[in-house]
């Protein structure tokens, strides 16, 4: 039968181990607070993103309502406003173009007359 010393070093031994265990892996142990002061880094880089968005946010606020000829390209850009007389011209984007000419059939298989007909140009339609 094993000493009475020898039980009590392994009772201790194992006692010590457990609490290594949950210090590394408890609930509050060091892998947790790894992932917090991650978790701390991200929201510390978010805020400082908010902060900067919040400053430009701020000035364009600012100049909204300070600067009339601002407020007049936001207002023509986003709002499709013109001045009285002026005439909007929209213009189709690349993909938009592409995408196009591929259900259009190509020159090589429109007749000459058709591809003459083709060629002209028309004005674009004014939005107001």
């Amino acid at each position: 039968m094993p000493s009475r010393s020898r039980l009590f070093c392994l009772g201790l031994s194992l006692f010590v181990l457990f609490v290594l265990f949950l210090t590394a892996f408890g609930e509050r142990g060091l892998l947790h607070l790894r992932r917090l002061r991650q978790e701390n880094r991200t929201l510390e880089e978010r805020i400082f993103i908010l902060m900067h968005d919040n400053r430009e946010l701020r000035s364009r606020i600012t100049r909204l309502r300070t600067d009339d000829g601002f407020l007049e390209k936001v207002a023509r850009e986003k709002l499709g406003l013109a001045k009285e007389g002026e005439i909007i011209y929209r213009f189709h984007r690349r993909t938009e173009l592409s995408e196009a000419s591929v259900s259009e059939p190509s020159e090589r298989s429109l007749p000459s007359k058709q591809k003459a007909e083709r060629g002209t140009l028309k004005p674009p339609r004014a939005m107001r």
